[in-house]
């Protein structure tokens, strides 16, 4: 006796499964972060020339009131460092920082400091060059001494406060910006800098707040928006993202990767057009290093049964197929393959199948939709086989020992069907329903 059991095992098609959405870096314009600095060549507070330099002074000063450092340069470039005074070891520093000849510079602030520990231009200064060559320990040390010699400058707060940020030490960078803020409460960088470490300490409520402020400012600045639409996803408000997102790229920010970030939402929020429309658009700029979420993108569409938009995207992504990795280019055959399910070409579908297999042997999700498929056709040999293949991928167990029983049902080995829905049982004990499969199953064997 065959008895069809097509609802016993409440097997849902593999492409309806919901799909994680992907999150994308929001890719924010570089910030110029050029924060001046306060020093004067030759004017000290607390170092003297000493007698014997009066001269060399006199040469050097209508070349730097000119701002011809390379001539100043040349006059002191020769002047040992360590016998001069602490004044001028500190004027051939700021000489040769000015021309970014920054050893000589570095020398010449050391030598003076030797001499008088509290100059504070020339902790300022190394500081300054420290933070230009990337060197972020050694500058905070620097402006940190100027800071406790007493230099209240604001630039300063911002500076260190600005080496914090860079190394993750968030709320030290929010006080930084805060104290600069205090000190100069119109400067848009540092309410840039106060923004950015409040994001990073992840204080959106107040980052929000100087956000609307500064748009308020400046709504044409196209990287406060994308700012915006970063917080307002970190607080999980994404369709106030989106519309910040369609602002930016308004405003003339079309990064590739904000384009795939906003289609992403477009198509969490059902307009595929729009989604459909910017993954084609990025896709024809360049967006190698995206295919993963484009292809994720088409996985959604078929499950969603937008089959036609799914269709000109996998088209538009089958013309990289170069560049497509093997496992991309699997994921690919095997999203088409429901696409000509979908239209009931069948015998397209398997074709798709099959070389999504040849391209990955490891593709379970096409092993399955090709058992299904032949399963379907009663070829239950063959799709046995690919279950069979499929149950040794650990990802793909439950599913094909439930398909393979599914066969065994139809064929009516009841025994076989019971064994294989206890391996799923094993494998997965939160689906108790199948211990009641299993009872019935039993019964029915008993009954025959």
């Amino acid at each position: 006796m065959k008895i069809l059991f097509s609802s016993l095992l409440l097997l849902g098609s593999i492409t309806s499964q919901t799909l994680a959405h992907q999150q994308v870096s929001i890719v924010m314009p570089q910030q110029s972060w050029q924060f001046e600095l306060r020093y004067g060549v030759l004017q000290q507070d607390k170092a003297r020339l000493s007698s014997n330099e009066q001269a060399i002074a006199e040469r050097i000063k209508p070349l730097l009131m000119a701002k011809d450092y390379r001539g100043a340069w040349d006059e002191v470039k020769s002047y040992p460092v360590n016998s001069a005074s602490a004044a001028l070891a500190q004027a051939i520093g700021q000489i040769a920082m000015q021309l970014s000849h920054d050893d000589a510079a570095i020398e010449a602030f050391n030598a003076a400091l030797k001499k008088r520990p509290d100059l504070l231009p020339s902790y300022r200064a190394l500081g300054a060059i420290y933070l230009k060559q990337d060197k972020k320990a050694q500058a905070v040390e620097m402006l940190t001494k100027a800071l406790q010699l007493g230099d209240q400058d604001a630039s300063l707060f911002a500076q260190i406060a600005y080496l914090h940020m860079q190394q993750n030490q968030a709320y030290a960078a929010v006080a930084g910006f805060r104290q600069a803020l205090f000190l100069a409460p119109n400067h848009a960088d540092y309410k840039k800098g106060l923004l950015w470490a409040l994001t990073q300490a992840g204080d959106t409520s107040e980052a929000r707040m100087l956000l609307n402020q500064l748009i308020e400012e400046n709504p044409n600045d196209d990287a406060l928006w994308l700012h915006l639409s970063q917080i307002q996803l970190q607080r999980s408000e994404q369709k106030e993202a989106l519309a910040s997102l369609e602002i930016a790229a308004r405003l003339g920010n079309e990064s590739i990767s904000n384009q795939i970030l906003t289609a992403q939402l477009h198509l969490t929020y059902g307009d595929e057009n729009k989604a459909v429309t910017l993954l084609k658009k990025a896709l024809a700029q360049g967006a190698k290093p995206y295919y993963g979420q484009m292809i994720e993108a088409v996985s959604l569409l078929v499950s969603e049964g937008f089959t036609k938009k799914a269709g000109q995207l996998a088209s538009a992504l089958e013309k990289q197929s170069n560049e497509l990795s093997s496992i991309q280019q699997s994921e690919l055959l095997t999203f088409q393959g429901a696409l000509a399910q979908e239209n009931g070409n069948t015998k397209k579908a398997q074709q798709y199948y099959t070389s999504a297999i040849s391209a990955h042997a490891g593709n379970g999700r096409a092993m399955l939709e090709l058992g299904q498929l032949l399963q379907r056709q009663k070829q239950y040999a063959i799709a046995n086989s690919f279950y069979t293949r499929a149950a040794t991928l650990a990802p793909y167990k439950e599913q094909a020992w439930l398909l393979s029983a599914q066969i065994a049902i139809d064929k009516g080995d009841f025994d076989k069907a019971i064994a294989l829905l206890n391996k799923a049982y094993q494998q997965n004990q939160s689906r108790r329903d199948l211990l009641g499969n299993i009872k019935q199953l039993e019964r029915l064997k008993r009954a025959m």
